[in-house]
């Protein structure tokens, strides 16, 4: 009689049933029960093993001569983020995959009904997988610490699991990164300027002092998101229109960055270069890495299980890669130019800005535009909590506290003002972006029941 003529009840005995005829047929006496039976679902695992992971992926970047561009970089962890819940799914009570989530997105792999797994070695296998496949520029040591890391949590797995379960866990994480890298390959994602001719305007941006660089992404709008909303999610205005009048509400603006600029803090200049990581190899982490400390320190305080880390991982991961879409999408249409370029046309030309500007348009705001939605997602998953950033604890710097996480996204949103590249509109009106992009993730139902 076909299972679904049985009561749901006897089903699910029946399928249990089999699964044990089937390990007893490949066993010998003594090998029973296997080591790993009963099988765990995910939130009776350790997230320990993605914290490594994450980690390690922070170190090899923090080390590379030449960073990758950070909207290069947040779209790899992106897919990064996606592909690892997508390989612990499986073992999520009542839990559905992204592929019904995100836009063009196929469907995944799925576990066979009659064998066992480990989500903590399904994870381990599609990370290690993911890593080779989206880090750029990984050289021979790298690709020897991601074996390395994968090696080690093998053999730690088989204190506890059998080498069935290891397999069968090692092949499923690795079809899901197969087809995930295979589903980026389509996105359409360029940082090229080739053929953009740069729009003038009064009040236009332009390439900035001191490399005059040709502007980075100009069509990053013409990719894919991972979510439908990204494609026509309105934002808010410029406040005030451009004007080079000193009454004017814009000549202010430019002059509020300039005077702060002039009369830098030592508080403000460290708050500036915390936020920017600047420093190059083995200083500063290359974006997304500090928010990923941040994320990874979160969910370690929380004492988070693997379920509620990978569905976190996924959603921030998600926010990395559309916070990129949808800030490059404004800055590319609005055009607006830098605090610099205005200063040093109308108030002092010899004004120059803390921190170099970046190659691209002032309005919205990138580094705030990225942080916000991810520590959106953080609030409502966990309050608006105090938070104490330990990245850089490594080097000897002390914690920055913060009181909540809105503190936390209101600091690192002035600090592009005292580093003189963008308006302080400006960052009250990315947060007010970053903040609606956060809520539409948040949002993202993962199970049936909404929960972890």
């Amino acid at each position: 009689m076909q299972c679904c003529l049985l009561k749901r009840s006897h089903c699910l005995k029946l399928v249990a049933l089999l699964v044990v005829i089937s390990w007893l047929q490949g066993c010998k006496k003594d090998d029973w029960p296997p080591k790993g039976w009963p099988p765990k679902d995910a939130s009776e695992e350790s997230a320990t093993v993605l914290y490594d992971w994450y980690r390690l992926g922070m170190q090899m970047q923090l080390y590379n001569t030449t960073p990758p561009p950070p909207p290069l970089n947040s779209r790899s962890y992106g897919y990064i983020g996606v592909g690892l819940y997508e390989a612990v799914r499986p073992g999520i009570k009542g839990s559905v995959s992204l592929s019904t989530r995100l836009l063009e997105m196929p469907a995944m792999p799925e576990p066979e009904w009659y064998q066992v797994y480990s989500w903590s070695a399904s994870a381990n296998a599609a990370m290690a997988s993911l890593f080779r496949q989206f880090l750029p520029a990984l050289t021979d040591a790298n690709k020897a610490s991601i074996d390395s890391l994968e090696n080690a949590y093998n053999e730690r797995f088989k204190l506890s699991l059998s080498d069935q379960i290891i397999s069968n866990s090692q092949a499923f994480g690795r079809a899901v990164a197969s087809r995930i890298f295979d589903w980026s390959t389509t996105d359409n994602f360029t940082l090229s300027a080739e053929g953009y001719v740069i729009p003038v305007f009064p009040g236009s941006w332009e390439p900035t002092p001191p490399a005059y660089a040709n502007p980075v992404g100009p069509f990053l709008a013409d990719s894919r998101p991972f979510l439908q909303s990204t494609l026509t999610a309105t934002y808010p205005a410029i406040p005030f229109p451009y004007s080079e009048e000193k009454h004017s509400k814009f000549y202010k603006a430019a002059k509020d960055v300039y005077d702060v600029g002039l009369a830098l803090t030592d508080e403000q200049r460290g708050i500036a270069n915390f936020w920017a990581d600047v420093g190059g190899p083995g200083v500063g982490y290359p974006g997304p890495g500090h928010i990923i400390s941040e994320i990874t320190l979160v969910l370690e305080d929380h004492k988070a299980n693997l379920n509620q880390a990978a569905q976190i991982y996924a959603k921030t991961g998600i926010a990395f890669k559309d916070a990129f879409h949808l800030i490059w999408r404004i800055k590319f249409t609005e055009n607006l130019l830098r605090p610099i370029t205005y200063i040093n046309n109308l108030i002092d030309p010899a004004w120059t800005s803390h921190l170099p500007t970046p190659p691209y348009p002032d309005y919205p705001s990138g580094l705030a535009g990225v942080y916000t939605p991810v520590m959106q997602i953080l609030k409502r998953e966990y309050g608006n909590i105090p938070i104490s950033d330990r990245t850089y604890v490594w080097n000897g710097s002390a914690p920055r506290n913060y009181a909540s996480i809105d503190k936390m996204v209101e600091e690192a949103a002035i600090s592009r003002v005292y580093a003189g590249i963008h308006y302080r509109f400006t960052q009250y009106a990315t947060i007010d972006i970053g903040t609606d992009l956060g809520n539409r993730i948040a949002d993202i139902k993962l199970t049936h029941s909404g929960k972890h």
